[in-house]
């Protein structure tokens, strides 16, 4: 059972199925780019980066070993946990980043659609585990629950394995985690 809508306890988490990301748009060298064409014999593909709005030519090695995949806003919010209408709250105060936004530029504006990277998630989440969730602690530690661990949300991108095991009390502890 959800604590509050769009948030999912850890169990409810690690259960949802992988997020892959975008399949026809890519970071690549922190540039937004979608691929044109590809030719095989060649070893060389044709990209349109978005964020400088012309059209580039890289091997195909080099696109496949430094790309890195796009999330929206929305699969990003999935990914941290959180609901996809808190998101602009956390932009506005400064907290996370800003997205790219998928015109000339990386200019966001209403109804463009925006994007993080792979590295800009994983930086997300790292923000989002040091805030404090609820009433303030006399000692001042931080508790938060809600936030995934970086081997949950590592097997949640589809980059790894995790597996738990269930302790008497009936919570869920990971006891080993893989990268694929």
């Amino acid at each position: 059972m959800a604590i509050k809508k769009g948030i999912r306890t850890s169990e409810e988490y690690n259960l949802s199925p992988v997020i892959n990301g975008s399949k026809k748009i890519w970071f690549l060298n922190k540039d937004l780019v979608r691929v044109i064409h590809s030719n095989r014999s060649n070893g060389i593909m044709s990209i349109y980066n978005i964020t400088k709005d012309k059209v580039e030519s890289c091997l195909i090695n080099d696109f496949k070993s430094k790309r890195e995949r796009a999330y929206t806003i929305s699969e990003t919010a999935d990914l941290v946990n959180r609901h996809r209408k808190y998101m602009p709250t956390l932009m506005k105060r400064g907290i996370i980043p800003l997205p790219i936004g998928s015109q000339k530029g990386g200019i966001r504006g209403w109804q463009i659609r925006s994007y993080y990277s792979e590295s800009q998630v994983k930086e997300i989440r790292d923000i989002l585990a040091t805030y404090h969730i609820g009433r303030p602690r006399k000692d001042n530690l931080i508790t938060n629950d809600i936030t995934p661990t970086k081997a949950e949300l590592t097997r949640r991108m589809g980059d790894g394995i995790l597996t738990y095991t269930k302790t008497e009390d009936g919570r869920f502890i990971p006891i080993w985690s893989e990268s694929i």
